[in-house]
């Protein structure tokens, strides 16, 4: 247990079929409008399943954020285990959503000029399952089943700033190489930038260009992947999206439909005599999908499915 709140590795009383009707509520907003508008910022209803991890209370406007976090369902988002498990000096106890930018007024709303989002909502974490097999408190490098479960005391009010994330379907389940993907969080800029005190700390969106696993081995000694695991290559800028989703979007007669989750990043190296780049690698999501949909699961729903 952390602080207040149980962590678990296995969920008892595991259903006896699969869930796969998660997308029965609407996940994965996509405007063609703001997919397409070049921007580096999001708008304030665009991507509106990212969270920010808050580790301390959430009445206390110094509280850290480490991590982000995806809304999945009312009452569960998905995080990398490392976010949970590696960090002993301090618990994650809740998640902030709705949250334009990346700032310590959580409690007021986020403008940019005549822009503005409401008021983020901060919803204590119940519970928190991680992955059986992560072995990150034995080895601080693990990178392998880096995923884990949160579960809210109480269900998010949907809304166009806060709605869920699809997770990935059967058709989703190729590896997305020499593809280009979505990656989404918050940046800081060096404070020597003229627009510093405008425009910091705002939820940003990055491409990210997905390539083999042999391509990222040859760049980085010692870095064991596995199939369960995707790398790409983005600007190092973006080392601190922690826990940021790596997304792909649903096409459907040839028009965009909806977002879905491909990955969460577990491990970010400067690479390159520049510098200026790094290299990702994520957990594929597809390959826990079962796990996931075992242990976001209710009670009463599971006894139905019974």
């Amino acid at each position: 247990m952390i602080g207040a709140i149980p962590v678990l590795c296995l969920l008892f009383g595991v259903l006896t079929t699969i869930v796969s009707q998660i997308q029965g509520q609407s996940c994965g907003k996509l405007q063609e409008s703001q997919l397409n508008n070049l921007k580096e910022y999001t708008e304030p209803d665009e991507f509106p399943w990212i969270g920010r991890v808050g580790y301390g209370d959430s009445s206390n406007v110094s509280t850290d954020f480490y991590c982000h976090a995806v809304l999945i369902k009312p009452r569960h988002a998905i995080l990398p285990a490392h976010c949970v498990l590696n960090r002993a000096e301090v618990d994650a106890l809740f998640i902030l959503f709705g949250d334009w930018r990346a700032n310590r007024n959580f409690d007021e709303k986020d403008c940019l000029f005549d822009v503005c989002a409401p008021v983020p909502k901060a919803i204590d974490i119940e519970e928190l399952v991680v992955h059986p097999k992560y072995m990150g408190l034995r080895n601080p490098t693990a990178i392998d089943n880096d995923i884990a479960v949160a579960k809210l005391v109480r269900s998010v009010d949907f809304s166009d700033f806060v709605s869920p994330l699809c997770l990935p379907t059967t058709k989703h389940k190729d590896n997305h190489i020499a593809q280009k993907l979505k990656m989404v969080g918050y940046l800081r800029r060096k404070k020597n930038l003229p627009s510093f005190e405008q425009d910091e700390g705002f939820r940003t969106k990055v491409d990210v260009h997905i390539a083999s696993l042999e391509f990222c081995a040859s760049l980085q000694d010692q870095l064991n992947l596995t199939q369960d695991h995707l790398c790409a290559m983005a600007s190092a800028a973006f080392l601190n999206f922690f826990g940021s989703p790596l997304m792909g979007i649903e096409v459907e007669d040839g028009k965009p439909r909806n977002f879905y989750l491909v990955g969460l990043p577990t491990y970010g190296v400067i690479t390159g005599d520049e510098r200026n780049k790094a290299l990702f690698v994520f957990t594929r999501i597809f390959p826990f999908r079962n796990w996931i949909l075992k242990n976001i699961v209710d009670k009463n729903e599971t006894q139905k499915i019974k």
